[in-house]
C-alpha cells in the first residue's frame, strides 16, 4: 500500500499486513534507537501514526483527472452502399479518397428517426487507434459514440506536416484530401466552440506548426474561427477566405479543385497590431448593422441583470471593505457565467489560499449546500470534483507574484484549458515592481493597460478585485461605502475599466449586502445602479431581499446533470447540385 505523510507530503510503500514491529518510513534513518516509540496502524489499515516523529499518515489515493473514454468497436467495414457512393460523387469526392479515410456504410439506430437506418460512418483515429465514429443519416441526422473521446478528424495524416488546415466538417476535409491536400483536420462537433477537449488534450501536437483556418463562411464559422485563433494564437494562424462560397466543398463543386487549392495557398496572415484590414471585420460590422448593439450575457439574478450584463474581452474592477464579501460575490458571478455559458475560470487568489478553502467556496456555490460530508454526498463530491477540475483553474506561482508572471500562466491556460475568465484577487497582493521614474499613478495605468490588452487579445473577462486604501468612518463608527475613487491610483481605476462594482455588507439588525454597479462603460451592457440582497449562509449565494429563509435557493446549479452535455452538433448546410448547378435536397 502507498501512504503519504501529512507533514512532508512524501509518499512511501508500506505493508500493513505484516505482523510484528512496523518501522516509520519518515524518521527511521534519523533514529538512534531504532525500535523505540512505535509506529501504530489504524484499525482500518489505511493509515498510521508515528509516536517518535509525531507524523500522521493516510493512504495515498492520487486523483486521476484523466477521463476514461469508451472505445468504439472497429468493425473493419470497407463497403459503401450505392446510395452513399452516389452522394459522394455528387460532392466531387471519389471512392479512392473515401477508402483512404476508411469511410464506410452501415446500419445504425438514430435517435432523430427512432429506428435503425442506413448511415455513412466517419471513423476518427489517433495513433492508428479508433477513438470515435460519427454517423450521418438521412435528413441531416447526426450522432457520435456516446462517451467516446472527441478528437480531430484525420489527425494521424495531418500531424505529419509542418502546417495543418482546420475545417468545420468531414466533407470539407475529404474535399481537401481529394485534391491532394492531406494536412487537414476537421473539428468533431461542427461550429460549437463551447467545449474543445480535442484541443485541450492534443494542444502539444500543434506546437510549432502553422495553423490554417478554413472554416465555414457564416456566423457560426466566424465564432469558431475566433475561438481557434484565441486557442492557437493569432501569430500562429492564417485565414482562408472562400469568397462567395460557404465552405471548401462548395468551392470544389462549383469552381473545381484548382480554385480550391489556390484559395488555401492564398491564406492570409492575421493582423496582430497596427492597421486593421476592415474587410476582415465585414461579418461583424454587417451583423451589427442588421441586429444593432446586443446586450451582454446575464447571470440569472434579476436585480443584477437589470444593472449590468457581461461580455468577454472586458475589464471589471471590484472594490469593497475587507471581509464585506466582494470575493464571494465575484465567485458567484463567475460560477453562474460558467454554468450558464461554459465560460471557464482561472484564479490568482492568494487571499483565498490554501486552495482547499477556495475550492470549498466554489463547491458550495455550485451545489447549493455546505462543504461537509453528510454520508450521502460522496458520489456528488466525486462528480463535482471532476466538474471543478475541468472548469476552474488555480494559479499560484511559487517564485513571484508579479502581474507579468500571472499573465504568463494565464496565457498558458488560455491555450491548454480554454479559460474565458481571469480573476485576480486581490490586486494589492501582486508583487508591484515599478519602472525607473514611474510613480503610483503611472504604474497603475500600466498594469490596467496590460490587463485590458490581455483581455482583448484572448477574449477573456478580467475580474480584478482591489481593496480600497481610503477608509472613511461615519459618525456612528461604521465605514462608508467605498467607491472607485477610494482606491489608490483612483483616476486610473475609474477611467480604465469597462465595469466598476462595489460590495458593502451591513452587519446591523437588518443584515444585508449592497451591490453598487458604479460604472458600465458601454450603454448596451447596462446602466449601473444599486441592489440589495440577503446573504445565503448555506452556500454563499445572494437571495432576494424580501425572501424568507425557507424560500432560499439551496438547489444545485448542476442538476439534473452534474457535467453539462456538449451542445448538439451544429451541422453544415448541405449542397447538392445537378448538372445545371441547381440546388436540390441531398439524400443524406
Amino acid at each position: 500500500m502507498k501512504i503519504i505523510s501529512l507533514t512532508t507530503k512524501n509518499i512511501y510503500d508500506i505493508d500493513f499486513t505484516k505482523t510484528g514491529y512496523i518501522k516509520c518510513p519518515e524518521c527511521l534513518e534519523n533514529r538512534k534507537k531504532k525500535n523505540t516509540k512505535p509506529f501504530r496502524v489504524n484499525t482500518e489499515l489505511t493509515g498510521g501514526y508515528c509516536y517518535h516523529c509525531n507524523t500522521s499518515f493516510v493512504e495515498y489515493k492520487p486523483f486521476k483527472s484523466e477521463k476514461t473514454y469508451i472505445v468504439p468497436e472497429w468493425k473493419n467495414i470497407t463497403k459503401l452502399s450505392d446510395k452513399a457512393v452516389k452522394y459522394f460523387t455528387s460532392r466531387m469526392i471519389s471512392q479512392q479518397t473515401l477508402n483512404k479515410l476508411k469511410v464506410y456504410s452501415d446500419v445504425e439506430f438514430m435517435p432523430q428517426h427512432n429506428k435503425e437506418i442506413e448511415v455513412i460512418c466517419f471513423p476518427y483515429f489517433y495513433n492508428e487507434k479508433l477513438k470515435n465514429v460519427k454517423f450521418r443519416g438521412a435528413e441531416k441526422s447526426f450522432k457520435m459514440v456516446s462517451g467516446a473521446e472527441l478528437v480531430f478528424y484525420n489527425l494521424d495524416n495531418a500531424i505529419k506536416y509542418d502546417s495543418i488546415i482546420i475545417v468545420e466538417g468531414e466533407i470539407d476535409c475529404l474535399s481537401l484530401v481529394e485534391i491532394g491536400i492531406e494536412n487537414c483536420v476537421s473539428v468533431p462537433n461542427g461550429a460549437s466552440a463551447k467545449d474543445m477537449p480535442f484541443i485541450d488534450n492534443y494542444i502539444e501536437l500543434f506546437k510549432n506548426k502553422k495553423i490554417i483556418l478554413a472554416v465555414d463562411n457564416d456566423l457560426p464559422g466566424t465564432e469558431l474561427k475566433g475561438e481557434l485563433i484565441r486557442r492557437f494564437g493569432a501569430e500562429n494562424c492564417l485565414i482562408v477566405s472562400f469568397e462567395d462560397c460557404k465552405d471548401a466543398n462548395e468551392v470544389l463543386c462549383k469552381k473545381g479543385g484548382l480554385e480550391l487549392r489556390q484559395l488555401i495557398e492564398n491564406a492570409i496572415e492575421i493582423p496582430i497590431s497596427g492597421i486593421v484590414d476592415i474587410t476582415s471585420k465585414y461579418d461583424e460590422i454587417y451583423n451589427l448593422f442588421i441586429n444593432g448593439l446586443e446586450k451582454g450575457v446575464t447571470i440569472g439574478i434579476e436585480e443584477i441583470d437589470n444593472l449590468i450584463t457581461w461580455e468577454l474581452g472586458r475589464l471589471a474592477v471590484w472594490t469593497g471593505i475587507p471581509s464585506h464579501g466582494k470575493s464571494s460575490i465575484c465567485d458567484l458571478v463567475n460560477v453562474l457565467l460558467n454554468v450558464r455559458y461554459g465560460w471557464k475560470v482561472a484564479y490568482f487568489s492568494p487571499e483565498s489560499y490554501p486552495i482547499k478553502y477556495h475550492y470549498a467556496r466554489v463547491y458550495s456555490l455550485l451545489t447549493g449546500g455546505t462543504f461537509k460530508a453528510n454520508g450521502n454526498n460522496e458520489k456528488e463530491f466525486e462528480s463535482v470534483f471532476n466538474y471543478i477540475e475541468q472548469n476552474f483553474s488555480f494559479i499560484y506561482p511559487e517564485d513571484n507574484f508579479k502581474f507579468e508572471t500571472i499573465l504568463e500562466k494565464a496565457q498558458y491556460l488560455v491555450k491548454t484549458r480554454g479559460i474565458n475568465i481571469l480573476t485576480i484577487d486581490p490586486y494589492n497582493n501582486l508583487e508591484h515592481t515599478k519602472n525607473k521614474g514611474e510613480n503610483d499613478t503611472d504604474y497603475v495605468g500600466r498594469v490596467l493597460y496590460e490587463l485590458t490588452k490581455f483581455g482583448k487579445k484572448n477574449n477573456c473577462l478580467i475580474q480584478l478585485i482591489v481593496h480600497p486604501t481610503k477608509m472613511k468612518k461615519q459618525l456612528n463608527g461604521k465605514y462608508e461605502k467605498p467607491n472607485m475613487y477610494d482606491i489608490n491610483g483612483s483616476a486610473n481605476f475609474y477611467n480604465k475599466p469597462d465595469y466598476g462594482i462595489s460590495v458593502y455588507r451591513h452587519f446591523d439588525d437588518n443584515p444585508r449586502i449592497e451591490i453598487d454597479v458604479l460604472k458600465v462603460k458601454w450603454k448596451h451592457l447596462g446602466d449601473g445602479g444599486n441592489a440589495e440582497f440577503r446573504y445565503n449562509y448555506n452556500n454563499g449565494r445572494l437571495e432576494n431581499i424580501n425572501k424568507t429563509i425557507d424560500s432560499w435557493n439551496n438547489k444545485s446549479y448542476l442538476e439534473p446533470a452534474i457535467i453539462p452535455q456538449i451542445e448538439p452538433l451544429k451541422t453544415d448546410e448541405d449542397f447538392w447540385y445537378n448538372k445545371d448547378n441547381e440546388f436540390i435536397e441531398p439524400a443524406f
